[in-house]
C-alpha cells in the first residue's frame, strides 16, 4: 500500500501512567519532538522513557467499550466511537483485528476492534502542534514531521526512522524484517538500520498492492508515467524478477493476486506458473469484493446485497435479507465466521452461519421467479406493465437510445424500489390512465438512455410519452435513483393525461416576476434563484434542470414531495419552493381524486 506525502510534528497519547518511547527490536530511539505520552493533557510537557519491545510489554492501547448493535437480520453496527465526521479515515482487517484511524481536530485517533472478542478494544491518540499527516496500512503506521518519518507496526513499535524526502515512498514486510522504498532503490531494516537490499531496474514506481508470505513478498508495481501508457508488474522481493502483466485493478489473498471485470475473474496463485481465468458468470455486478483462494466476498453493486460466490464450483450464497444502504460497501475480509465491512465510514458484520448455498444455476431461476411473481402481480393489482430487455425495445422512440439491461439482481432491485410507489398511489390512480384497449401504465426498464433533443444528446434517467391512448416511462434502471425517477416521470404522464393548460393555469404566478424557462434540454436559464445558485436570492427552483420548462420544474418538485423524506426535502426551508408544492398538491388532487386519501403527500406539511 502507498502512504501519502504529508508532514508535521507528533506526539503519541498510551495507556498507563508513565510515558514510554516505544523501540524498535533493535532498541533504536525514535526522533527527537515525538513523545509517547501518558494521561496529561499536554503531551509535550510528558517524561520520556525506552521500554523494552518484548511479548511482555506494556500494551500501548487504551481500553475503551465498542457498542455492537443488531441492525438487520444478521447484520451488526460496531460503533466505536468518533465526534468528526468530516475528515476522511482508514480501515484494515489484520488476523483478528480491525484497525481505524481517523482524525479528529488536534489529534489522530488509531483504534483497535478485536474480532474474536468485542470487549477487547483498544485506542492510541496521536496528537500534533501543526499539521500532519498519519496513513494506515495491513503492515504500518506512517507518522511524519517535517525532516522525518517514522514507521511504526501495529502493535505500535517503531520499525524504522527515514528522512522526510519525497523518494520514499512506501514500507513493505518483508520475511522477519521490513523493505523501504527510495526512489529505485529498495532498502531493508536490520538491527535498526537501513541497509542496501537491491534495486528495482524501472523507474519511478508505485505501490498497487502486496502478497506476504512467511518466506516472500510479491509487488503489483505500476509505474508513474503520468501521460501514460501504464504499465503493471508482479515483482518477486526474493529472487528480484519482472513479471509484466495487462491487467489494470488487482487485489490480494493469501496465496496470490487475484482481478475480476465483466467477463472474466483472473486468479493468480503465485505458487503455479500460470493465473486460472474464469469466466465471470455472476449474474450482478460485482463490486468491491476479497477472496481468499476459494470464495469471493461480493458487494454486489446491481442490488446492494452482500454476497458470497465460489466461482469454481459456481455456488452463492447470499448474505443479508435485504439490500444495504444505496452505494457498494467496502469488504474488509473475514475473520471467523463473520464478514467485515465498512460503510459511509462506519464497522458492520455479517455473520455468515447457517447461510443457504446453491448453485449458480438455480439462483438465477429463483431470481427470475421472484421477479415474475413482482411483475404479474404489479400488473394484475394496479394496471401498470413493467417490461425489459426485447418485449421494452419495440416501444421506445426513435429519438431516444437505450442500451438493453439483462442483469436479473439489478432488474429484481430496481422493481422493488419501483414497487412501493406503486402501491402508494394505488389501482384506483393507475386506472385512469386505460384508455380503449389500452391495458394501463407501461413502464420500459432499460440501461443506459440518451435523448436527442435541439440537436445535443442528452443522458437521461427516464422518459415520459403517449402515443395515442397508451402512457409510456422509460426507466434507466442503471441508475441508483429508480425510485425518484420513477415519480418524476409520472408526474409528466399525469400532465399528459391531462390538458396542460387547464391543469396548472397559475403556474408562472409561483415563478419570480419576468421569468422564462429555457424551453430546451440543451440551454440552460442558469443557477439564479435555484438551491444551487448564488446566495441572496429566493430559491424558486432545485436546480437548474427545474428552470428547462414548467413541465420538469413542476415533475422535479413532485418526486421531492413523494420520494424524498421531509428532512431533504427542503421545503419548510424554502417558502417558494414550498408553495410550488402545496399548489401542486391542490391541483392533482382536484384532477386525481384517489390520491386525497393516499400517503403520498406525507412529507409535505401544510
Amino acid at each position: 500500500m502507498i502512504f501519502a506525502k504529508k508532514n508535521k510534528n507528533i506526539y503519541i497519547k498510551l495507556a498507563g501512567a508513565a510515558a514510554v518511547l516505544l523501540a524498535a527490536a533493535s532498541a533504536m530511539v525514535w526522533f527527537t519532538g515525538c513523545a509517547l505520552t501518558g494521561q496529561t493533557e499536554n503531551p509535550a510537557d510528558s517524561a520520556v522513557s525506552v521500554s523494552q519491545t518484548t511479548n511482555g510489554k506494556e500494551d500501548p492501547y487504551k481500553r475503551f467499550d465498542a457498542v455492537v448493535k443488531q441492525v438487520d437480520g444478521n447484520i451488526k453496527k460496531i460503533e466505536i466511537g468518533r465526534k468528526d465526521d468530516r475528515e476522511p479515515s482508514e480501515y484494515v482487517l489484520r488476523d483478528k483485528y480491525v484497525y481505524y484511524l481517523y482524525r479528529e481536530t488536534k489529534e489522530y485517533i488509531l483504534k483497535r476492534f478485536n474480532t474474536a472478542d468485542p470487549s477487547d478494544c483498544g485506542m492510541v491518540h496521536i496528537y500534533c502542534e501543526t499539521d500532519f499527516f498519519c496513513s494506515l496500512s495491513e503492515c504500518a503506521l506512517r507518522i511524519e514531521k517535517n525532516d522525518e518519518v517514522v514507521f511504526m507496526d501495529l502493535d505500535l513499535n517503531t520499525i524504522c526512522t527515514v528522512p522526510n524526502i519525497e523518494q520514499y515512498e512506501s514500507i513493505f514486510p518483508y520475511k522477519d524484517s521490513y523493505v523501504v522504498m527510495k526512489g529505485a532503490d529498495l532498502l531493508i531494516v536490520r538491527d535498526g538500520k537501513l541497509e542496501p537490499f537491491g534495486k528495482l531496474d524501472r523507474a519511478n514506481y508505485a505501490i498497487m498492492t502486496q502478497q506476504v508470505t512467511p518466506d516472500n513478498t510479491r509487488l503489483v508495481l505500476c509505474d508513474n508515467n503520468e501521460n501514460g501508457p501504464f504499465n503493471f508488474f508482479i515483482y518477486d522481493v526474493k529472487t528480484g524478477r519482472y513479471e509484466q502483466i495487462s491487467e489494470m485493478g488487482f487485489s490480494y489473498y493469501d496465496d496470490g493476486f487475484y482481478d475480476y471485470t465483466p467477463l472474466k475473474i483472473k486468479i493468480r496463485d503465485i505458487s503455479k506458473d500460470k493465473p486460472v481465468e474464469i469466466e465471470n458468470s455472476y449474474p450482478g455486478t460485482i463490486g468491491r469484493a476479497c477472496f481468499n483462494g476459494e470464495k469471493m466476498y461480493i458487494s454486489d453493486s446491481s442490488d446492494m446485497m452482500i454476497r458470497s460466490y465460489d466461482p469454481f464450483k459456481k455456488i452463492i450464497c447470499t448474505l443479508t435479507d435485504s439490500p444495504f444502504g444505496t452505494f457498494p460497501v467496502n469488504i474488509l475480509g473475514v475473520s471467523g465466521n463473520k464478514l467485515y465491512f465498512v460503510y459511509i465510514d462506519d464497522l458492520y458484520s455479517v455473520d455468515m452461519t447457517g447461510r443457504e448455498e446453491m448453485p449458480l444455476e438455480e439462483f438465477k431461476i429463483r431470481l427470475h421467479g421472484e421477479r415474475d411473481d413482482l411483475e404479474r402481480e404489479v400488473r394484475d393489482k394496479y394496471s401498470v406493465n413493467l417490461l425489459t430487455g426485447d418485449a421494452a425495445a419495440k416501444h421506445i422512440l426513435n429519438n431516444v437510445k437505450c442500451t438493453s439491461f439483462d442483469q436479473e439482481t439489478r432488474i429484481l432491485y430496481a422493481l422493488k424500489q419501483i414497487e412501493p410507489y406503486i402501491k402508494r398511489f394505488g389501482k384506483a390512480f393507475f386506472d385512469e390512465f386505460r384508455y380503449g384497449t389500452s391495458k394501463g401504465l407501461y413502464v420500459l426498464m432499460t440501461g443506459y438512455t440518451e435523448v436527442t433533443n435541439d440537436g445535443a444528446k442528452i443522458d437521461a434517467g427516464g422518459v415520459a410519452f403517449r402515443q395515442g391512448d397508451i402512457f409510456y416511462i422509460i426507466l434507466n434502471i442503471s441508475s441508483d435513483a429508480s425510485g425518484r425517477n420513477f415519480c418524476h416521470e409520472l408526474m409528466h404522464s399525469m400532465e399528459q393525461n391531462s390538458d396542460q393548460d387547464k391543469f396548472f393555469p397559475d403556474w408562472q404566478k409561483y415563478n419570480p416576476k419576468g421569468f422564462k424557462y429555457a424551453d430546451s434540454y440543451a440551454k440552460s436559464s442558469g443557477t439564479q434563484y435555484s438551491l444551487d445558485g448564488p446566495d441572496g436570492y429566493e430559491v424558486y427552483f432545485f436546480d437548474t434542470y427545474s428552470k428547462t420548462n414548467s413541465m420538469e420544474d413542476r415533475a422535479r418538485v413532485f418526486e421531492h414531495i413523494v420520494a424524498v423524506n421531509k428532512d431533504e426535502n427542503r421545503f419548510n426551508d424554502n417558502p417558494r419552493l414550498k408553495a410550488k408544492a402545496l399548489y401542486i398538491k391542490e391541483r392533482i388532487c382536484k384532477l386525481y381524486p384517489s390520491l386525497k386519501d393516499s400517503d403520498i403527500f406525507m412529507n409535505l406539511e401544510g
